[in-house]
């Protein structure tokens, strides 16, 4: 999706790796299947850290440079999904685990957004979670999903060592960037020492 002044519609993300990655979209295509929800196909498996938001090419070059430089001083640090969720009568996701490094982390990204994109209000409330079904999601099929997702005891665990950049384009995000968290090579030269 791009607007007159050739922005493109980019958003901050940590994608599930590998196989968790299979597993998630595999309840995406179950809520395709059973529920006609699968809209939430139009993305990898992934946990939003800032929403949705138009940028030029410059404009993202920038804030990729910014928040690799912060991102250095983050270690890897472990993720734990637990179970399902629901936002009212719209939205299943696969839940989260409270985690303190994740919640600093997001907070410090969008601090970096924030100075280069003003405009910008930070969401009240940081709920981390991997999308299954939205949007397209009857309300009055929700009932029968909820209670099909919310029986299946789903867990997973993986190390968050890297941040994605995805752009809207051809109807579907795609990762265009990743950032790393820690510098590897000052990683690699302290466990030598």
């Amino acid at each position: 999706m791009k607007n007159k002044k050739n922005k493109h519609l980019y958003f901050i993300a940590i994608v599930a790796p590998g196989s968790l990655q299979d597993e998630l979209t595999a309840l995406k295509h179950t809520a395709k299947k059973r529920f006609h929800a699968g809209h939430a196909l139009n993305s990898p498996a992934h946990l939003t850290l800032i929403p949705p938001f138009f940028a030029t090419e410059e404009e993202m070059k920038d804030l990729i440079k910014e928040m690799s430089a912060v991102l250095k001083r983050f270690k890897p640090f472990p993720l734990e999904l637990n179970g399902f969720g629901r936002f009212g009568n719209r939205v299943i996701y696969v839940a989260v685990n409270e985690n303190d490094n994740l919640v600093r982390l997001q907070e410090e990204l969008f601090r970096i957004f924030k100075q280069k994109f003003p405009r910008y209000t930070k969401p009240n409330r940081f709920h981390p979670h991997f999308t299954v079904a939205f949007r397209d999601l009857d309300k009055n099929i929700f009932p029968q999903a909820w209670k099909y997702f919310s029986a299946i005891d789903f867990n997973g665990k993986f190390d968050v060592d890297n941040i994605n950049v995805l752009r809207h384009q051809d109807k579907k995000w795609h990762i265009v960037d990743h950032i790393e968290l820690t510098d590897r090579k000052k990683s690699l030269n302290s466990n030598s020492e």
